[in-house]
């Protein structure tokens, strides 16, 4: 599938996921980033752009 995104959609997209990451490395070190950035692209990919729902799919992976 090809997605396209507007250049605001990519920072807003680029803003998420850093904010993502900085909670994942309180919550867990160890968590991989390449896993939480697939889990927020997928879910992003679909146009899912509601924050808390891309948090939950880069903590949970059964939320995809």
């Amino acid at each position: 599938m090809h997605v396209s995104y507007s250049s605001d959609e990519l920072k807003n997209l680029a803003r998420i996921l850093n904010e993502i990451l900085v909670q994942a490395r309180k919550r867990d070190p160890e968590m991989s980033t390449d896993d939480i950035v697939q889990r927020v692209c997928a879910l992003a990919d679909g146009g899912e752009r509601d924050i808390r729902k891309l948090e939950s799919a880069a903590f949970d992976p059964a939320a995809l």
